[in-house]
């Protein structure tokens, strides 16, 4: 009766063996592509975040290209017109140069023909003076000296008028010129000053574009790197299953080679210490 106890308790044992076995490759296998699929499942997520990501910073990045251009294009355009502003300015300077010089021209053309009527009319004097037999002496002397000099003060205030006009003309012209370049050079400065701005902000969205690429390949590396870390765990989980089944399946052996092998395993005998143990 204690054979056939121990025997039906090596076979149920041994049935049992066989099935956690089961179980275990079961639940390993399970567990596994469960695991497999977390990791295919976080890798296209990473994957797609990724995309999501090179393609906002991308976007972003030729949108700043594109407005630094814009930049670069006004500061240009603000450069160029500070230099037609400066043409306009010196040109204006010139005319008013010249008509300085064309009154200059004016004022000592209309002296002499000042003076051209001075020598007439001191002409008509002298020979209104002959034909009535007067001599220079005396008050004929004094009215041909009172004629030129009104004559010569006439040439004097002309030359006065014109060269005051004229000096206003020329004066004009240089603050114009002094101004104009003062103006262009604070034109030009801050023309540079944009320009050089906007094509630092360009570099920079460069810098962002290819930096999005960069990390992009990088989110990419990474997602692969993490789903083969899932793919080492589902296989671990599934080789721990398949010894944990075949540590089972070498108990069910042994169980089943005691209930079905009469190996005398099973058997029991009493030491001389009254113990008992498996024979």
């Amino acid at each position: 009766m204690a054979d056939g106890g121990a025997s039906a308790f090596m076979a149920v044992a041994a049935i049992a063996a066989v099935a956690s076995a089961g179980v275990s490759i079961y639940s390993a296998n399970e567990q596994s592509k469960s695991q497999a699929a977390i990791a295919e499942y976080n890798r296209m997520a990473n994957e797609q975040n990724a995309a999501w990501q090179r393609m906002a910073g991308e976007r972003a990045a030729q949108a700043e290209q594109f407005n630094s251009q814009i930049a670069m294009f006004n500061a240009q355009s603000q450069s160029d017109q500070a230099n037609m502003n400066n043409i306009l300015v010196q040109q204006q300077s010139a005319q008013l140069r010249s008509q300085a010089d064309a009154e200059d021209r004016q004022a000592r053309e209309q002296a002499d023909r000042i003076r051209q009527e001075k020598d007439r009319i001191l002409g008509l004097q002298r020979s209104q003076y002959a034909k009535a037999g007067v001599t220079y002496e005396g008050s004929p002397l004094a009215v041909l000296a009172d004629t030129a000099n009104l004559y010569e003060m006439q040439v004097a205030d002309t030359k006065l008028l014109a060269n005051l006009s004229s000096d206003k003309k020329r004066y004009e012209a240089e603050m114009n010129s002094l101004i104009g370049g003062f103006n262009l050079n604070a034109d030009l400065f801050a023309a540079s000053q944009a320009q050089k701005a906007a094509q630092l902000s360009f570099a920079d969205a460069q810098f962002s574009e290819k930096a999005a690429g960069a990390g992009y390949r990088i989110n990419m590396r990474q997602a692969a790197i993490e789903q083969m870390a899932g793919n080492s765990q589902s296989r671990g989980t599934l080789y721990s299953g398949y010894g944990s089944a075949l540590s089972n399946l070498s108990s069910a052996a042994y169980y089943g080679s005691g209930a079905f092998g009469g190996g005398g395993v099973g058997k029991t005998k009493t030491t001389t210490a009254g113990a008992t143990a498996v024979g």
